[in-house]
């Protein structure tokens, strides 16, 4: 069995803290978020398996593994945490996916309904089809990042842990060039 490796030292904001702890639970409450969040108003309606098939679950997947990364890469540091860069990029992608089930329609006895259009007006259901189509390709773009960021970042961590030297790019990544 190969010997834990010593922690890194880090400056950790409270941010950066705290992200790592919120990321698992906060996959799965986005997943069902983009499901049937529009439920909270009565929105939800026939698409609501589809939504759940086809959006939330490999949303949830994408956000899910990016948290294990993330946490991971947190537990090497000493304080715990994670970088400035995954913790801001998983943060955006939360509040993306927030806003994005915030405008997704769905079908409520044969009429299009979303949260936007039934706390405004049932007239601007193209316009929130409009802003779910950009804020769920964010979506994904967003939650892909924030997994390959945290995966690059636990990759140079244990390298440093291992004491290899940092290749030009992450040196260069650590003097921000």
């Amino acid at each position: 069995m190969p010997a834990p490796l010593d922690p890194v030292p880090r400056r950790a904001s409270g941010l950066q803290r705290a992200v790592p702890v919120l990321a698992p639970p906060l996959a799965l409450l986005l997943g069902v978020w983009v499901a049937a969040g529009r439920g909270v108003a009565g929105a939800a309606g026939e698409l609501v398996l589809l939504h759940a098939l086809a959006l939330g679950l490999p949303l949830t997947v994408l956000l899910g593994a990016g948290a294990e990364v993330l946490r991971r890469d947190a537990r090497a540091h000493v304080p715990a945490g994670a970088s400035l860069r995954a913790s801001l990029t998983t943060l955006a992608a939360w509040l993306v996916v927030l806003g994005f089930g915030a405008v997704l329609p769905d079908r409520v006895d044969g009429q299009g309904v979303s949260l936007l259009t039934r706390a405004t007006d049932p007239g601007l259901l193209g316009l929130s089809a409009g802003f779910a189509n950009t804020l769920g390709i964010l979506s994904f773009v967003l939650a892909v990042a924030a997994l390959a960021l945290a995966a690059t970042d636990l990759r140079r961590t244990r390298r440093i842990q291992r004491g290899e030297p940092l290749t030009e790019d992450e040196i260069l990544d650590r003097q921000g060039l």
